[in-house]
């Protein structure tokens, strides 16, 4: 975290066991430097007031977001068997349907394919949201679909907080079905690797949540919560 100004890597996974009193603690330089651009994740909405009191008191502005986090079912299973007992899961087995394997192949990124995610991810696009793309494909496990020419037409990637990210396909293939297939993929890659199979969708996209009904994906409205953090 040495760039003050990349939101990107600066980013910060908090619970809290008791989160109306966190104020203190979260408050301490020792555990965020607040004179940066920054990032929180939680599955807690209640850390809003304190952080929101923070932001009056060490000077940033804050906007926080909240989308569905989803789990893959065999995820849910493991960690919160309780949340399967009230959901209907997709009759589709969670398995997409095939694709045309002569066409397509199943392969993973490489860092020159960097700049076809940040051309097509909407937080992307700038020299930091390229650089953090590059070290995600040179760190973690990635998915991809390589077409006639050999280069990816789509694809999936995994971020430092472990979270399926920045999945994208070409204008010209999609609505094939080609990034269910790769998300399918991705995340059974990932489960053989022993990695929780999560992810989060905005509210708005209804493309992506049928995509997470057919893979069997669990929805867990209002735990994805971010604060995006900017000093004044």
């Amino acid at each position: 975290m040495t760039d003050d100004l990349d939101h990107y890597t600066n980013t910060y996974q908090i619970y809290s066991k008791d989160p109306q009193n966190c104020q203190e603690f979260l408050g301490s330089p020792e555990l965020i430097n607040w004179k940066q651009h920054l990032q929180i994740q939680s599955s807690q909405p209640s850390l809003n007031e304190a952080i929101q009191n923070l932001a009056a008191i060490k000077s940033f502005k804050v906007k926080q977001t909240q989308r569905i986090l989803y789990m893959a079912a065999e995820t849910a299973k493991e960690l919160t068997p309780f949340l399967l007992k009230s959901k209907i899961l997709s009759p589709s087995g969670g398995k997409p349907k095939a694709i045309n394997q002569e066409m397509f192949k199943l392969s993973s990124m490489d860092v020159t394919h960097a700049h076809l995610v940040n051309k097509f991810w909407h937080f992307g696009g700038n020299e930091r949201s390229q650089r953090f793309i590059e070290r995600c494909i040179q760190t973690f496990p990635t998915c991809c679909l390589l077409g006639p020419e050999g280069t990816p037409v789509c694809w999936d990637l995994m971020d430092q907080t472990g979270e399926m990210r920045m999945a994208g396909t070409l204008p010209e293939y999609r609505l094939h079905g080609l990034v269910t297939y790769v998300i399918y993929s991705h995340a059974q890659k990932l489960g053989k690797l022993g990695f929780p199979v999560y992810s989060h969708v905005d509210y708005s996209n209804e493309a992506m949540q049928k995509m997470s009904y057919t893979l069997q994906h669990v929805p867990i409205p209002r735990s994805w919560n971010q604060w995006n953090c900017v000093p004044l």
